[in-house]
């Protein structure tokens, strides 16, 4: 059996993996193995001395936090993590989800994934383990919490309930990867382990701006319920599409 450790399942990323994980489970023989928020330090001890694979995606995201948390949820849970691993002589490969933003070290966020990826870098060359840092721009997808930190799901959820959707600057840039993109380039990095260097980023990005993404929410108010409305597939239209369908059953349904 091989035990996969997913630190954060319960979060925008960690549930997507987890529903992934749990498809491959029924063909592959995984484990899977779950740390969130409030577990003990204990429980997490005898998690990794289980675990053959850690996808380490815990951590504050939400701008508004203060600079305390950020240190706590993105930097003492990874040091802790690095600690454990190594007073149990355990060597295990590391997926770290991180930012784009720690190469920019313009805010406290930055910084602390900053450091967080420097511990899982310096355990990783220490005892010679394939591990993997990705850079993570914004991300958006199925199940991300609306009025959080994701302008996206706010603003299809503002569409659906004809609420306003407020934008400042529609000039403004910005990058976005699709959630299901980046699962399959985590899974890819488990499975090829030996292929892959340490710091990576999503295979497929896009670059738009706050207008056009608001102007596609608001053609896709139009258009959701036609069966004849065709997007370009594989593109962030799409992906946003899908995404937007997806709010759009879970709100019809409650």
């Amino acid at each position: 059996m091989f035990n996969i450790l997913v630190t954060g399942s319960k979060g925008f990323i960690g549930k997507n993996l987890l529903k992934k994980l749990k498809k491959l489970n029924k063909i592959s023989g995984i484990h899977i193995l779950e740390y969130n928020r409030g577990d003990s330090s204990e429980v997490l001890e005898k998690l990794l001395i289980k675990s053959d694979f850690i996808f380490h995606l815990a951590g504050e995201v939400r701008p508004d936090s203060s600079d305390k948390n950020f240190k706590k949820s993105n930097v003492s849970l990874t040091k802790e993590m690095i600690e454990i691993l190594k007073k149990n002589k355990i060597r295990v490969p590391i997926l770290l989800a991180s930012t784009i933003h720690a190469v920019l070290l313009k805010n406290e966020y930055g910084k602390t994934k900053r450091d967080s990826e420097l511990l899982v870098e310096e355990y990783s060359i220490k005892y010679n383990i394939n591990s993997f840092i990705y850079r993570l721009p914004h991300v958006f997808g199925e199940g991300c919490k609306i009025n959080y930190n994701s302008v996206i799901s706010t603003w299809i959820y503002n569409s659906i309930t004809d609420k306003e959707i407020v934008v400042y600057d529609r000039n403004i840039k910005i990058c976005y990867a699709y959630v299901q993109d980046i699962i399959e380039d985590f899974l890819y990095s488990l499975n090829n382990q030996k292929k892959l260097k340490l710091y990576l980023e999503p295979k497929q990005m896009f670059e738009t701006t706050l207008g056009e993404v608001v102007d596609f929410i608001s053609e896709f108010k139009q258009n959701v319920l036609m069966n004849n409305y065709e997007v370009e597939n594989n593109s962030f239209k799409q992906k946003l599409f899908q995404t937007y369908k997806d709010y759009y059953r879970s709100l019809d349904e409650k």
